[in-house]
């Protein structure tokens, strides 16, 4: 179910700086009404005039969208002459008639030439999809070698992509997608409706099954049906707080497995503690599954996140509850130390337990984060209005390994980043936003175009002097158990989540009363929400 939004990501069950991917595709075809389903070089259909709608809603350089459009191959042929496959896209269209996207203007260009196949070489889309999908990062390299691989003539093609033409059907198709209120890459419907269930090639085959009546016959009556199995999820019911709240877990487990079971387990009875010391378990919410999930039609999807704990399988979430700590806000001293709540040295990381400092404001991100980058080119904005009048600072989310390596959920390419802007901010403390508004413009292209006002980033981020920077500068979101980018905190204590200006200073003056509090800044655009987050 994981996939990216304008705004903000669907959430899978999660591990810090991870997700588990839940696939799902498809792909375009046209309806030709009143003609018998024709069979399209490149796995394409068009289905005949009562073939049921299949709408795929993707951003070109998603990479959840690019493996939703893999899995369809496995899928179309068996559906020809019963449903229209077809693509959408998502962005948003600005006053001035240009575009917006998430992962910005080269995915705006890649949706114009994908859309003007569709339009112009219908049945050459699929090639040419199947192509560009190989390097969706960089989709504009690839705009003419996929278009010869597919057959196309790229000069028309061209023609059509950057004129007049591509506009009015990138308008068409983000009209679309905002009719239904469509955020999320990928989304996909079908006769209709929001298609909500497991992404997997047998539980779309059995969707198109029930909304044809199964009238492609063999394929449906084949279909296995699904493995019954229990989940264990084990929690605590002194913990209040979101961390420990499993309703939303349970229901993204259910879209993963429909059959599914669950049984709860306390850890304050004296079953639940026998529980947990059984299963070596730490931190809380658990999520403990029986064997019988490796027959269910999911568990691809969670294989690599499973874990042999004992007779279960156990489910890596990211979880931080340690029942075993101080609890630091329900008045006991649950430890029995003799010290209660924020006096315990186990709540040194407990936001209500940190020293309050006035106006301060901290930003932690990842650096290749689309979220996190329109967060830090708000700030651009936030720091003009408020002058000297705030106190901010940038922190990184990563994780470091044993051997002194780092790991982020952007790759190596972030990590590096992440060390060049923690250099810049050594070495250029009032100018160091210049050096990242500019990479901000493109995150993935040669940062020495940057650099060059910044002579000092190189030395630093290409010896130990960055690494150690970065190492000490994760500490703290570590500590804090921050692992959403980007994420705001606000005089050490209050977070929040945002990506707008306005946003921003809202939350800022909530906790502070200072000159410029009083202006109303840049907020989303219309239709657009205000926050979301790479996790």
């Amino acid at each position: 179910m994981e996939g990216e939004q304008k705004e903000l990501p669907a959430k899978a069950p999660k591990a810090k700086g991870k997700g588990v991917i839940f696939l799902a595709a498809v792909i375009i075809l046209l309806a030709l009404l009143g003609f018998a389903a024709t069979k399209l070089k490149g796995g394409s259909t068009i289905g005949g005039k009562d073939a049921v709608a299949f709408d795929l809603y993707v951003m070109s350089q998603c990479p959840y969208g690019v493996q939703a459009e893999q899995l369809v191959s496995k899928v179309v042929d068996n559906f020809e002459d019963r449903v229209n496959f077809n693509v959408e896209y998502i962005a948003n269209k600005n006053n001035d008639g240009t575009f917006q996207s998430l992962h910005g203007v080269n995915e705006v260009e890649g949706d114009k030439y994908q859309l003007c196949v569709k339009a112009k070489y219908p049945e050459k889309f699929w090639a040419y999809l199947e192509c560009q999908n190989k390097n969706y990062q960089d989709l504009k390299s690839t705009f003419e070698s996929c278009a010869k691989e597919a057959g196309v003539d790229f000069s028309a093609l061209k023609t059509c992509a950057e004129g007049e033409e591509a506009n009015n059907l990138l308008t068409t198709s983000l009209e679309k997608a905002k009719s239904l209120n469509v955020a999320g890459s990928p989304t996909f419907y079908i006769a209709g409706k929001q298609y909500t269930g497991q992404r997997t090639e047998t539980a779309i085959k059995r969707a198109l099954c029930e909304a044809t009546g199964n009238k492609p016959g063999k394929v449906c009556d084949d279909l296995p049906q699904d493995k019954e199995f229990t989940a264990y999820i084990m929690s605590d019911s002194r913990c209040t707080a979101e961390e420990c709240q499993t309703t939303s877990l349970e229901q993204q487990l259910q879209g993963v497995f429909p059959k599914i079971k669950f049984e709860r387990k306390d850890y304050t009875t004296d079953e639940g503690k026998e529980f947990y010391d059984k299963y070596q378990l730490k931190y809380l919410p658990a999520v403990l599954l029986a064997k019988e999930v490796k027959e269910a039609e999911g568990y691809s999807q969670v294989e690599k996140y499973l874990k042999e704990t004992d007779d279960l399988l156990s489910l890596n979430i990211g979880a931080s509850f340690d029942p075993t700590k101080e609890i630091c806000d329900n008045d006991k001293d649950d430890t029995n130390n003799g010290q209660m709540d924020c006096a315990d040295a186990d709540c040194k990381g407990f936001l209500a337990c940190r020293e309050e400092g006035a106006k301060k404001l901290d930003l932690f991100i990842m650096s290749q984060c689309p979220y996190g980058i329109q967060a830090l080119n708000a700030m651009e904005e936030v720091l003009d209005n408020f002058g000297k009048n705030i106190n901010f600072s940038v922190h990184y989310i990563a994780n470091e390994q044993a051997d002194g390596t780092f790991q982020s959920l952007h790759g190596q390419g972030e990590v590096d980043e992440n060390i060049r802007e923690l250099c810049a901010m050594k070495y250029y403390p009032s100018t160091y936003m210049d050096y990242i508004l500019c990479r901000n413009k493109n995150i993935q292209s040669d940062w020495t175009t940057c650099g060059a006002k910044f002579p000092k980033i190189k030395t630093c981020a290409e010896g130990d002097e960055g690494k150690g920077l970065l190492s000490g500068d994760i500490k703290l979101a570590n500590e804090l158990n921050i692992g959403a980018s980007p994420t705001w905190m606000v005089n050490n204590r209050y977070t929040f989540n945002g990506i707008d200006a306005e946003t921003v200073r809202k939350n800022f003056c909530q906790y502070n009363d200072v000159a410029g509090c009083d202006k109303t800044l840049s907020g989303q655009a219309a239709g657009a929400t205000s926050s979301g987050s790479c996790n």
